[in-house]
């Protein structure tokens, strides 16, 4: 038993359908704000992560990528990475994220998800890497100040270079105003010499 990824785009037409049908299901968790943006019975609502893959160049090389995880034959995650509207230069990690319940409790994102998005965005010469979070979910950026991504105490000194947050983890004090939202933001400095006024997009 094992896990894999792949990219949206290397999904074969039956994993494709596994894909819908996983939408579907995470969009009946609607304890879960997120949920809504998993699926709709309108394939042309915007919001949706389907329409975003299949109708927008979010996702597509060069500007994002998405990753489908597998544990062994089964679909249990899916997140993407890309290009900021901001920035060329930096690029949003952990985007449309979605993990089946039943493996949340796993660091599935922390091993699989985020190492890949940055190798992703280090290959485009990317220079921050950042995640974004709502008001709702803003209080997961002081679990990964307390001890990036909720790592257990023996497992600090084990990081490696891949790891997201390798180089320290930046937090923003203030909102920032992302495609018209208001959003929080944490970051990794991946080239020391880049700088970005992030009063500029200060949400207001």
């Amino acid at each position: 038993m094992s896990y894999r990824v792949k990219s949206y785009k290397d999904l074969s037409v039956i994993e494709t359908q596994q894909f819908i049908e996983f939408c579907k299901l995470a969009s009946t968790e609607k304890k879960d704000p997120a949920s809504v943006n998993m699926w709709d019975e309108n394939e042309n609502s915007k919001h949706t992560i389907l329409y975003k893959l299949d109708k927008t160049p979010t996702f597509t090389e060069p500007n994002g990528i998405f990753f489908i995880l597998f544990y062994n034959d089964q679909i249990v995650g899916c997140s993407g990475v890309y290009k900021s509207s901001f920035s060329n230069e930096i690029y949003i990690a952990g985007a449309r994220t979605w993990i089946d319940k039943r493996f949340r409790n796993q660091s599935v994102i922390k091993e699989y998800f985020f190492p890949m998005q940055k190798k992703w965005v280090i290959d485009k010469a990317g220079k921050i890497i950042a995640l974004t979070f709502n008001e709702y979910n803003k209080n997961i950026i002081e679990i990964f100040k307390r001890n990036r991504l909720g790592e257990k105490n023996n497992r600090i000194n084990k990081r490696s270079e891949g790891d997201l947050f390798f180089n320290g983890i930046n937090v923003l004090d203030f909102p920032v105003n992302i495609n018209y939202t208001k959003q929080w933001i944490c970051y990794e400095q991946l080239e020391s010499n880049f700088v970005f006024d992030w009063e500029k997009i200060k949400f207001i």
